[in-house]
């Protein structure tokens, strides 16, 4: 799990530079770019619930698998 952490650190850091200010010239100030960035930050907290859950899933069946060849 701690790889999955590392990765998703270093994915997000990554984002930020690419979705800088200086690089985008998307200005946060502005009211339909303050709603845009909501949705797309809405959208990342559902996907990275997505990608928690899928990456316990495999891990539980790993573990089950072990499991059974033990």
């Amino acid at each position: 799990m701690s790889n999955v952490l590392s990765l998703d650190l270093a994915r997000e850091r990554a984002w930020q530079s690419v979705w800088s200010p200086e690089t985008t010239g998307f200005d946060r100030g502005s009211a339909s770019n303050q709603r845009l960035l909501e949705r797309l930050e809405a959208e990342n907290a559902r996907l990275r619930r997505s990608a928690v859950e899928l990456a316990l899933q495999i891990q539980a069946l790993r573990d089950d698998a072990r499991a059974l060849t033990a």
